[in-house]
């Protein structure tokens, strides 16, 4: 069987555009079931200013791993989408990804905003990286999840598991 280790970072607003019910992130049922096909190609890690609280609530509505972290963003970090600055998360997404061990073999980072600056970072790493980059205003499609399947499929073989964080 062919493993690996990948890590899915997700941003939620603007990728899962979700609804607030309840003090709760609700998906439109085909937006959930494209995330629970992401969590089958790799372990997903919350990439968002959403709270702890709400990620850990759609973690569980969406039947994720009890695993499932998080980055942790400083809470005044808002990104303007229309402006050309900087990527406002890749410097702790950066250095998130810098602790982990044992490394990942791969990283797909999938957000609404990213800039030149992450294009440039995500080329410059060691470790196969590929940015998707959905509409905001459509949020992540089909077409982007099988994108996501096509990278992995297309990583060398290892035997390390896919999702290790989801392993008994």
């Amino acid at each position: 069987m062919i493993t690996r280790t990948v890590l899915i970072l997700l941003d939620v607003d603007g990728v899962l555009n979700p609804r607030v019910v309840n003090q709760r992130l609700k998906l439109d049922p085909p937006r959930a079931e494209l995330i629970r096909q992401l969590a089958e190609l790799g372990s997903i890690v919350w990439a968002t200013t959403w709270s702890p609280t709400h990620t850990f609530h759609l973690t569980k509505d969406l039947g994720l791993s009890a695993e499932t972290e998080g980055i942790a963003f400083p809470r005044k970090l808002h990104a303007d989408p229309s402006a050309p600055a900087p990527t406002a998360k890749l410097y702790w997404v950066d250095r998130w990804l810098a602790r982990q061990d044992p490394e990942p073999e791969a990283v797909i980072w999938i957000d609404d905003i990213l800039r030149q600056d992450a294009v440039d970072w995500a080329s410059a790493q060691t470790r196969p990286t590929l940015l998707v980059q959905p509409d905001r205003n459509k949020g992540l499609t089909e077409a982007q999840v099988e994108d996501a399947r096509l990278f992995i499929g297309s990583l060398k073989p290892t035997d390390t598991p896919t999702n290790p964080r989801s392993e008994p």
